[in-house]
């Protein structure tokens, strides 16, 4: 028996369980009022290509998968079809007219980093239209945050390639009728290894709009901006938008493709397209730029899309964003963000700013971050917007250094943040409302909505509602901590938590962990769920009520820091766990009335959770018929906590596994653990196939971890086409990537593990003006082969010289010098990267490098120190 006041969430969440054909879904029609929309108004209806009815495919359907690192577990219902080899298909049959789609689609990477281009052909009613020209150069990260594109597997915490989707549109041309089957199919000539498709979001796009009335036309003179997107315009542009604010009128840009290279600065001034598809700028900074202190103003920007070349993250760089800065007294509105660091980051002071119907895809950084760093941000409304595969928060409030005040967040739709949680907010929260989103498919590191006092940000005030959200199928599994987030979670890392929150009316859906989750810095990590945190901040202040908790994982309320809240009408069903998960971290709960289905409680993690696989494809390029691959990587960890027996691991006809070097498997693996080594594993596979084409097959890794565990497997693709660009020879592994790197002295925040994070934006920097020399230490942690150093400044910086030596030992602690001293130059023009060739035969535990000078700065620098055998 349901409370009156839970009965329309619970209609509603039985109409989401069904497969669902529009991003927003839709409401029964029930006695009473009916429930309030949740999510975006999208003008778009989402099919997903393996569960949608009207879909068809002879491909492979993946999933349901929640484990990182997998091309399912990255896709909108967890869900999406693979194709490979000629004739494979996946087809939608249209129940509503279109003249446009959107298709969210993935395809391998390059070997070495960078993605590839390859053909994927559109039917409709079975006549071929066109081939899309798909790429994977957008995707594809590895290594420690903030992420490189540089191909690496390795550690749990650290090196597990992510990031594969993003997203092609194409116009038909003309409208097609509901009934309709557009396909979309593998052909000869289409080489991709394979193609996975998860969604298809088809639309009626309006025809362009028109000039408005008294606005500035920018290709016509005196300005005459090329709309072909052959030559930059961001001179001519920008000065059209100059002239048309200082005149009080309206900027248009019509039709077109415009190309910058820098970005655009706006003030007082109103800049529209004739529409989302029709008007696109594009090239390497694609921005609009607001002032700071003070922020511009009566800024209208609408109607056109922003499409940047952004693929990986570097936080050195704030050109790659699509707006930001300051903004007050503005709108922004009707704006397709793709391919960029970050849709909009705003930085206070700024007051009663507005989007409104944005679409933000494929970013490598947050969708939409309020960020008070420099003046409070207060009275913005962030609404009917849809986000979509952003490597950070999708929307995120950061009350960095001032309030985030009476902000809004309102009917949005969230899908798939790549790191991090579907909205954030951190510290503040004064006056703030999240409210009526719909969240879906978190990935990793975060929840469908988190609070935390985190990031340095000022204290939260409070009050902060939170409330008629649909969370589904948020929260994931933390390779750092090595258990779930909960869909709701808390995290005082930095202070008490002590403002009111309400959470009212919300609604969670199939979260794979807990539904509501406190934690703060001092929590329980991997196997270690029995001992209580013996420190740390507390949280109350929170009043949970009227929500509805279905087909949790674990547990209801996963408590794990101290405090006390209360919570009344809250219903549980289908909870895999127990209703609390509770080891003496002195967190209670007031109960109201109300409550049902989680009155039981726990003080143990789940102990049958499986193994982890990553990468779950695996793909081999420009195989030779009959004659072995360079070997990959695949992990295998125990996310259980109790050890795991290992069964020998297997591979199917044309594919063979071989122990790893560094990090081999044996015949078991410790408990859960983000700091044992012993509870992961290496293998190495390579392909030997026996034909020209495609050759499919699955590595099994069995083990006995209890009752009901199955066989963890990893797929297997391996293709004698050659379209990796070098030649489908796997590029020599960063042995560095594993090592321990030490340094005699580092600057605050860039310590010497920056140089071994696979990332070239973040660097190592000794303490500035200590004296030389200054050295930088890798310890392998064996005596291995060596033959050349790989040595990177940050990209974008000016040239530089520095003076070092390479020294190495056998036992990482005596040191001979193997290259002696010499002057070698960072020279952008060279992406600032030298390579150091070693004596021939080599063999060292460690390598250090000693600095003895550098032109640019008082202190030795490096982004990233590789070592290669």
């Amino acid at each position: 028996m349901f409370l009156p006041s839970l009965r329309t969430a619970l209609a509603a969440a039985l109409l989401l369980a069904a497969p669902a054909l529009a991003a927003v879904p839709t409401t029964a029609a029930a006695a009473g009022p009916a429930p309030a929309r949740v999510g975006a108004a999208v003008p778009f209806t989402e099919y997903n290509a393996a569960t949608s009815p009207g879909t068809r495919t002879n491909g492979t359907v993946l999933g349901p998968d929640f484990h990182y690192g997998s091309l399912a577990a990255e896709a909108t219902g967890r869900q999406a079809v693979q194709l490979t080899g000629p004739g494979q298909y996946v087809s939608f049959r249209l129940t509503r007219a279109a003249n446009a789609v959107d298709f969210h689609y993935a395809i391998p990477d390059s070997l070495h980093g960078g993605g590839i281009t390859a053909p994927l052909h559109l039917y409709v009613n079975g006549t071929a239209r066109t081939a899309l020209s798909l790429t994977s150069e957008f995707s594809w990260l590895y290594g420690t945050y903030p992420f490189s594109n540089n191909p690496s597997v390795g550690k749990p915490d650290g090196q597990v390639p992510h990031d594969f989707y993003n997203d092609v549109r194409y116009r038909f041309g003309s409208t097609l009728p509901a009934g309709t089957v557009v396909k979309l199919q593998v052909d000869p000539g289409d080489n991709a290894p394979w193609y996975v498709v998860n969604t298809a979001d088809f639309e009626q796009v309006a025809a362009p709009l028109q000039q408005p009335a008294g606005s500035v036309d920018v290709t016509r003179a005196p300005y005459g901006v090329d709309s072909t997107g052959a030559s930059d315009v961001t001179t001519a542009l920008q000065t059209a938008i100059n002239d048309a604010s200082a005149a009080g009128r309206a900027v248009y840009l019509p039709a077109g493709t415009y190309t910058v290279s820098r970005p655009l600065d706006v003030d007082h001034v109103a800049i529209s397209g004739a529409g989302e598809w029709y008007t696109v700028l594009t090239g390497k900074n694609v921005e609009f730029n607001g002032k700071q202190n003070p922020p511009s103003s009566q800024v209208d920007i609408s109607d056109l899309a922003l499409f940047g070349n952004v693929g990986v993250r570097d936080d050195s760089n704030t050109q790659d964003t699509g707006f930001n800065g300051g903004f007050s007294d503005s709108v922004i509105s009707r704006i397709w963000v793709q391919n960029e660091k970050v849709g909009a980051w705003v930085v206070g002071p700024s007051s009663h700013l507005t989007f409104d119907s944005l679409r933000i895809q494929d970013t490598t950084a947050d969708g939409v971050n309020l960020n008070a760093a420099n003046g409070p941000v207060t009275h913005a409304v962030i609404r009917n917007s849809f986000l979509r595969n952003t490597q950070d928060d999708g929307l995120a409030l950061w009350s960095e250094n001032y309030g985030d005040t009476d902000d809004t967040i309102t009917h949005n739709t969230v899908d798939s943040p790549g790191l991090a949680n579907n909205i954030g907010v951190y510290g503040s929260g004064a006056g703030d409302v999240i409210s009526h989103n719909l969240l879906q498919d978190t990935v990793t590191r975060g929840g469908g909505i988190h609070v935390g006092q985190r990031f340095d940000s000022v204290p939260m005030s409070g009050p902060l509602s939170i409330s008629d959200n649909t969370l589904v199928r948020t929260g994931q599994w933390d390779p750092g901590w090595d258990y779930g987030v909960g869909a709701i979670w808390f995290d005082p890392q930095q202070g008490d938590m002590t403002a009111p929150v309400d959470i009212t009316g919300n609604t969670i859906l199939d979260s794979p962990y807990s539904a509501f989750m406190f934690q703060n810095s001092h929590a329980y990590t991997g196997a270690a769920v029995s001992t209580p945190p013996g420190a740390g901040f507390a949280v109350s202040g929170v009043r949970i009520s009227d929500t509805l908790v279905r087909n949790v994982g674990t547990f209801v309320f996963q408590d794990q820091a101290p405090g006390s809240i209360a919570v009344s009408r809250t219903v549980a069903t289908g909870v895999r766990g127990a209703g609390v998960f509770s080891c003496g971290a002195g967190f209670s709960i007031a109960r109201g009335p109300g409550d049902f289905g989680w009155s039981s409680s726990s003080c143990a993690m789940p102990a049958r959770s499986g193994l982890w696989t990553y990468p779950g494809v695996t793909t081999f390029e420009n195989a030779g018929v009959g004659a072995a691959t360079p070997v990959q990587k695949v992990v295998i960890m125990n996310t259980a906590t109790s050890a795991a027996t290992l069964d020998p691991v297997t591979a199917s006809a044309g594919f063979t596994v071989s122990a790893d070097p560094l990090h081999p498997c044996g015949s078991g693996l410790d408990a859960t653990s983000p700091t044992d080594a012993a509870a992961w594993c290496v293998v190495d596979v390579s392909a030997t196939v026996p034909a020209a084409g495609i050759t499919r097959g699955t590595l099994t890794v069995p083990s006995s971890l209890g009752r009901g565990h199955r066989a963890a497997t990893v797929q297997l693709v391996a293709s004698t086409d050659s379209i990796g660009g070098n030649g489908g020879v796997a590029p020599p592994s960063n042995l560095a990537l594993d090592a321990t790197m030490t340094a005699s002295s580092a600057l605050t925040y860039f310590p010497g593990s920056n140089a071994n994070d696979g990332n070239d934006g973040s660097y190592w920097e000794s303490q500035d003006g200590d004296a030389y020399p200054q050295t930088l230490t890798a310890d392998l942690g064996s005596d291995q082969p060596l033959s050349k150093v790989v040595l990177t400044l940050p990209a974008g910086w000016g040239t530089r010289t520095e003076t070092l030596s390479v020294l190495g030992s056998a036992d990482g602690s005596t040191f001979s010098t193997l290259v002696p001293s010499a002057d070698y130059t960072f020279d952008p023009a060279t992406d600032n990267t030298v390579t150091i060739t070693l004596p021939a035969g080599t063999g060292a535990q460690a390598l250090r490098l000693s600095v003895t000078g550098n032109t640019g700065w008082v202190a030795a620098q490096l982004s990233e120190f590789e070592i290669f055998g």
